[in-house]
């Protein structure tokens, strides 16, 4: 459940709700695996008896948790910087002539396939190292599970190196 949904949900029931909507509305946060909320929900029934004042507490501590915990304030000197740029740049753009701005697209073109081939690279090396350690694994383990089994009739030898034969 979404927390909005939940806490409108708590306002309901301490509006016009029960003692089993609660209980209800509980059992359905811990399948939710939302356990701190439903503790706090069912702690607002006692004896069969729902605290309104207790369950419009809890929508409020939701609420405040759900707020968002980053000062975006803080960020907003670092996006007016980074818009001056783009726009710097966008007015570099429009004034290069048509030309250049082709070859210059043609370079990164060129530096983005030489990237993509650095990495295809690079990709095709791990790939290679892994399958190597999982052969070399794998014979590890085969060579272990022969030294164990009989060659004749592929069963475990027993304790004392007898088989099946």
């Amino acid at each position: 459940m979404k927390a909005a949904s939940i806490i409108e949900e708590i306002e309901m029931i301490a509006e016009i709700g029960e003692a089993e909507d609660a209980l209800d509305l509980s059992k359905r946060l811990v399948g939710d695996e939302q356990t701190a909320w439903a503790i706090d929900v069912r702690r607002a029934v006692t004896r069969g008896a729902l605290d309104r004042n207790v369950l419009r507490a809890v929508a409020s501590r939701i609420a405040e948790a759900m707020k968002p915990t980053v000062d975006w304030g803080l960020f907003a000197g670092q996006l007016a910087d980074m818009e001056a740029g783009l726009r710097a740049a966008l007015a570099a753009d429009a004034a290069m002539p048509r030309a250049e701005r082709r070859e210059r697209s043609a370079r990164q073109w060129v530096a983005q396939q030489r990237f993509e081939e650095r990495v295809s690279a690079y990709s095709e090396q791990v790939e290679f190292v892994n399958r190597e350690r999982g052969r070399a694994r794998n014979q590890a383990e085969a060579a272990a599970v022969r030294a164990k089994t009989c060659g004749g009739c592929f069963q475990e030898r027993a304790a004392n190196g007898a088989c099946g034969c």
